[in-house]
């Protein structure tokens, strides 16, 4: 009995801890690309649209680097859309379209909300 006690509380330790790293990978990596994303739009708000093209090419290049892992923890839809919507958003900054780019940036927005949000660490995301 005491074996299967100690063996019950070591798995569920595991899992409480492969859950804590997934959430913080995932918070980070989201909150990296947030930050990116803002000084993006503060460059191309500015009239810097040389800056806010680095930018999106940093972020476009955090998502790859990072895609591999997130693809264990998220949805692979949800990340297809975050990188089309990036994707979108310099080739929108490369034709001078500052009102769709505005959007592709808040497209990218609305999927870095839904990976944060959809794959928190809650009860209702156990089922």
């Amino acid at each position: 009995m005491r074996r299967t006690l100690i063996l019950t509380l070591t798995v569920l330790a595991c899992a409480l801890a492969v859950c804590a790293l997934s959430q913080a990978t995932l918070n980070g990596t989201v909150e990296d690309a947030r930050q990116l994303r803002a000084q993006a739009l503060l460059a191309e708000n500015g009239g810097d649209a040389d800056r806010a093209g680095a930018l999106l090419s940093q972020l476009a290049q955090l998502w790859q680097d990072r895609a591999g892992l997130l693809e264990k923890l998220a949805s692979h839809d949800a990340l297809h859309d975050v990188s089309a919507a990036i994707a979108e958003a310099k080739i929108c900054l490369e034709c001078r379209d500052h009102d769709d780019f505005l959007r592709t940036m808040s497209t990218v927005e609305m999927g870095l909300n839904h990976l944060k949000d959809e794959e928190a660490v809650r009860w209702e995301n156990l089922y």
